[in-house]
């Protein structure tokens, strides 16, 4: 199985030494299945930047049996916090970018189809070349090439569900272990965009995931989909959402309407 990256090009011929940027969520979680597949040699990274949901990663990289090496920063969320929206740490994956290069010539972080339109650009396929060309200057001295890159671009999270279920050899079970909540409650929050999109994704691979504090499908975040999504199919617009996830926003209306939930 080849390896798409960020930039649409497939990479062959370099080191299969690979650091993978972890969090204890869905998409880190299937990222190590991926390259355990795929043949490569993995380094799996945690990177403590003191966010309110800390102890729910570590939680659930624990279960998952992650021998993670852990990087302490835990002053930085602190000490930024009052500039942040929606819980997002500005330049993030550019940190992670450069600390996984400290490792390996290539770094994975999580970035799906759907995802590199998003207010936060370190997702964006612009990101990804950059990052390339910026450590493999920098890192010359240690590596031929730096290549930052995402397994993922090309699927969504339903479907990096779908290949864990079906190629990946990974239980439901396994998979609903994750965290992915920026509440940091022992309990999903519901609120949060990512118990939405993860509600969303495991809703298309007929996996109704419960338990959260609130209704994921009556968050904000999901009332503004409903709102935006819709405007941005009518106009074919495509700069803020791909025509894959809207799409998927459209089957998953239909789920909620099967299974009576509204």
């Amino acid at each position: 199985m080849g390896l798409l990256c960020e930039t649409g090009r497939w990479i062959t011929g370099m080191s299969k030494n690979v650091s993978i940027m972890i969090s204890g969520g869905l998409d880190s979680y299937i990222m190590d299945r991926y390259a355990t597949v795929n043949g490569f040699n993995s380094t799996l990274i945690y990177v403590n930047l003191g966010h309110p949901y800390v102890e729910s990663e570590k939680k659930a990289i624990k279960i998952a049996g992650f021998d993670a090496i852990e990087i302490n920063m835990e002053a930085l969320y602190p000490a930024i916090e009052k500039r942040l929206s929606n819980q997002i740490i500005p330049s993030r994956n550019m940190l992670f970018a450069v600390v996984g290069s400290m490792f390996n010539p290539r770094v994975w972080l999580g970035a799906l189809d759907g995802e590199q339109h998003g207010k936060e650009h370190d997702k964006s396929r612009r990101f990804f070349d950059d990052a390339s060309s910026l450590l493999s200057y920098t890192n010359e001295f240690f590596q031929a090439e730096t290549i930052i890159e995402t397994p993922f671009s090309h699927l969504t999270k339903a479907g990096t569900i779908e290949w864990a279920l079906s190629t990946g050899g990974i239980s439901k079970e396994d998979l609903l272990r994750t965290s992915s909540c920026y509440s940091g409650h022992e309990t999903p929050c519901g609120v949060c965009l990512t118990c939405y999109k993860r509600w969303a994704a495991f809703l298309l691979n007929d996996i109704v995931e419960t338990g959260h504090e609130a209704n994921p499908w009556e968050s904000d975040y999901a009332k503004e989909m409903a709102q935006e999504i819709p405007k941005a199919h009518k106009a074919g617009d495509h700069s803020r959402f791909t025509p894959s996830r809207i799409d998927e926003w459209f089957d998953v209306r239909e789920k909620m309407k099967t299974l009576g939930i509204s």
